[in-house]
């Protein structure tokens, strides 16, 4: 048969029951709390007790003899009232206060007992453990005796602290009831008192039901309690409409601040943050708990908070300036005032747009000055040739001749513009497959033959049998015809180049080393930069245009490589470049 209990019996056994909760946490922290207590202040008391002891033994210099060492040990345990244990090197038990003789010399090996190998190791040992010679729960401190291994041990028993316990635990018992009935008796008063209230409500309403000219009477208190459950329910369910629309549009609206790629801030009146979206808080380096904070508390940049005070005085204020470490981030902001308070900030990072806007720049000026040589050469020689050269064919040649290398290196540096714009439009059809090394090494090698030749020097293989890559035949065919091409042109006529290949597990690395000038190594990282040269008036009487190398990275970067230089000593330098081995 189950008992309905009313609003007055709930509200009894819950109050009972969170009493009877609270009683017992407040006996389970007391008892840890007395027991920590308790267990420090013994294992304070044991540590004096033991450092004592073993200045006493080592005064003493005893023989190491059960019969010397026992006696002294029962000395001294008696006046410290504690277990007193001396082991020899060997974990044999010399003396014991608790035990005679015969008995000591009968106990196992301590050798093996966790305070004893933690003396030794540590120069001190702690343990709460069962003690079987004395079938009761021990605290043990040891600490080394004399130089040779040997060490003293003083325990205490636990018992007093057990005592101490179950003395609380029953203290504790007898405060819980007698707590328990002065609650009990509280609780049945607060519930009959809530529950004559909540019938006087109830029958309130009621008569409110039936007679709607009563609603204009009806106390404040009505509306708080609910007592008419119809117009309660139907205002809930208003409630949870209007929530749950609220928190689809909150939702919306934070997936669109959240997936923007501008960083989104909001302030209040007095500059406190109202609103983070996740790409400001990457930006500005912000924790999570900054709602409610002051901006100035994370980002201290002038130019921000000179436009905040700007946008507050004229509704709108946008501005560009540096913010965060090195690499230093350009950022591009526009704030604009609120009518009901504060301001909304819009930034976004326009560093890798004034990037691209510089490299534009310095790419039209490279090419203007790399274009003006060679056209000025042509329009110089074909207006001496216009001129009345042509009527001298000796010299005429001549002029003809300077024409059609200065034509030549024009059609170089449009070749290299278009395989560099292609390669980094993605233009470059990459056709990735296994590769024989060898044999791309060895055409071209022959390819430059005739060139090497002309200059008396020799290429050559400085390797046996190279494995399979994973590469582009064509890129990988210009990549090595660029650098050792580079070699031979800018080493020092009658010496020799060398391409060599180190075996790195999964990569293989390429090097073309010559013995030439050698590069500074302060020109390391920018070799492979568009128009960058260390020597530009040698390179320019080579005819080189300055791009070579930088062809060479985006082709080796593009089949999944890395390139690089290194110094040669005593001089020259190693040109090199990795790329993935091909699966056997």
């Amino acid at each position: 048969m189950s008992v309905k209990l009313g609003i007055r019996g709930k509200f009894f056994l819950v109050s009972l029951a969170f009493i009877a909760v609270v009683d017992v946490m407040i006996g389970v922290a007391l008892d840890h709390q007395l027991r920590g207590v308790l267990q420090s202040r013994i294992s304070d008391e044991l540590g004096r007790h033991v450092r004592s002891a073993r200045d006493g033994f080592e005064l003493a210099q005893l023989p190491p003899t059960i019969e010397a060492v026992d006696a002294v040990a029962d000395r001294v345990g008696r006046s410290m009232d504690a277990r007193v244990t001396v082991v020899d090197p060997e974990g044999v038990v010399l003396g014991d206060s608790v035990l005679d003789s015969a008995a000591v010399a009968a106990m196992e090996s301590h050798a093996q007992r966790p305070e004893i190998v933690a003396a030794l190791a540590n120069g001190e040992g702690r343990s709460e453990r069962f003690s079987t010679t004395l079938d009761t729960e021990m605290t043990y401190i040891a600490v080394p005796l004399y130089d040779d291994g040997s060490v003293i041990r003083v325990g205490l028993t636990m018992d007093n602290v057990q005592e101490t316990l179950a003395g609380l635990r029953t203290l504790v018992v007898l405060t819980g009831v007698l707590t328990s009935l002065a609650a009990a008796l509280l609780a049945a008063l607060a519930s009959e008192f809530l529950s004559r209230s909540l019938r006087r409500l109830i029958t309130r309403a009621h008569a409110i039901a039936s007679n709607p000219a009563e609603i204009a009477r009806l106390p404040e208190q009505a509306t708080e309690l609910g007592g008419l459950a119809g117009s309660f329910n139907s205002l809930v369910d208003e409630l949870e409409r209007t929530m749950g629309t609220n928190a689809a549009e909150r939702h919306r609206f934070g997936t669109v601040l959240d997936t923007m790629d501008h960083a989104v801030v909001a302030l209040d009146d007095e500059g406190r943050l109202t609103l983070v979206n996740r790409h400001a808080r990457q930006m500005m380096k912000l924790p999570e708990a900054v709602v409610g904070r002051p901006l100035l508390d994370y980002v201290r940049v002038p130019e921000l908070h000179d436009l905040v005070s700007a946008a507050a005085d004229s509704k709108a204020a946008s501005g560009e300036f540096e913010y965060g470490a090195t690499p230093r981030h350009k950022i591009r902001a526009h704030v604009t005032g609120q009518d009901a308070g504060g301001v909304v900030i819009v930034m976004h990072d326009v560093t890798e747009i004034r990037k691209l806007e510089r490299i534009r720049k310095d790419f039209v000026a490279n090419v203007s000055h790399e274009l003006q040589t060679p056209i000025a050469v042509i329009r110089a020689n074909t207006e001496t040739l216009l001129a009345g050269a042509l009527d001298h064919p000796e010299r005429s040649v001549e002029f003809v001749q300077a024409v059609h290398r200065h034509a030549e290196r024009l059609g170089r540096l449009v070749a290299d513009l278009l395989d560099i714009s292609r390669i980094e439009a993605g233009q470059y059809a990459m056709d990735v497959q296994s590769v024989d090394l060898d044999e791309m090494v060895d055409c071209t090698i022959e390819g430059l033959a005739t060139e090497a030749a002309a200059r008396k020097m020799e290429v050559r293989r400085g390797f046996d049998d190279a494995p399979s890559v994973l590469a582009d035949d064509n890129a990988l065919e210009q990549v090595l015809v660029n650098l050792v091409g580079n070699a031979i042109q800018y080493s020092d006529g009658g010496r020799e180049v060398e391409v060599a290949i180190v075996d790195q597990d999964s990569l293989v690395r390429i090097e073309v080393r010559d013995d030439g000038p050698g590069i500074d190594p302060k020109h390391h990282k920018r070799v492979f930069e568009r128009f960058y040269r260390v020597d530009s008036g040698r390179a320019r009487e080579k005819g080189g245009t300055g791009l070579g190398l930088a062809i060479v990275k985006h082709l080796v970067d593009a089949m999944g490589g890395s390139v690089g230089v290194d110094a040669r000593r005593p001089r020259g330098s190693t040109f090199w470049f990795t790329l993935p081995k091909a699966p056997r």
